[in-house]
């Protein structure tokens, strides 16, 4: 059995925060909500450092924490939105963020549109440079579905920007 190559949690923290949070920020639309989902998956990621067997796959095994941080909460967020909607029969509005301008906000609303497991593969195979069995384990989707899900996401992304390549 090969040993354990043995890495500090602040040079996890030091190479990585920046990654993992606009990861989260981008896939939840909400900052404030993003920073303590990152907060959050770097407490579990320092509890369980222990269990990092291969200090090469630390990127895929933090963005597995903070995805299922994520997911989380998202469920968590899904169930009460029903429970008030039963008992109040309207609707909740998410904290509207202020909107980036011209190309950006273009961007951030296609990728808006796009379903979370599917913004989620996109963002971590071509915004964070992850490979798709990267993405496979991180998100715990088929790798076929991964596959599946950046295909579908970039067609959806280039339809919706088709403006910009006339320009």
């Amino acid at each position: 059995m090969r040993p354990v190559a043995s890495v500090s949690f602040d040079d996890l923290l030091r190479a990585h925060q920046g990654m993992i949070r606009a990861f989260l920020r981008r896939l939840c639309r909400n900052d404030a909500l993003a920073d303590d989902l990152a907060q959050d998956a770097f407490l579990i990621a320092h509890q369980r450092l222990g269990d990092l067997r291969d200090t090469g796959a630390a990127k895929s095994w933090l963005f597995q924490i903070a995805y299922n941080v994520y997911a989380g909460h998202a469920r968590k967020h899904a169930r009460r939105r029903e429970l008030f909607e039963a008992q109040n029969g309207a609707d909740l509005d998410d904290a509207a963020q202020p909107a980036p301008a011209g190309m950006a906000r273009d961007i951030a609303m296609a990728m808006d549109q796009l379903p979370a497991d599917v913004r989620a593969c996109v963002l971590m195979c071509l915004s964070y440079g992850m490979s798709h069995s990267e993405a496979s384990k991180a998100s715990g989707l088929p790798l076929g579905t991964v596959k599946s899900h950046i295909k579908r996401g970039t067609e959806k992304l280039r339809a919706f920007l088709h403006a910009y390549q006339q320009a």
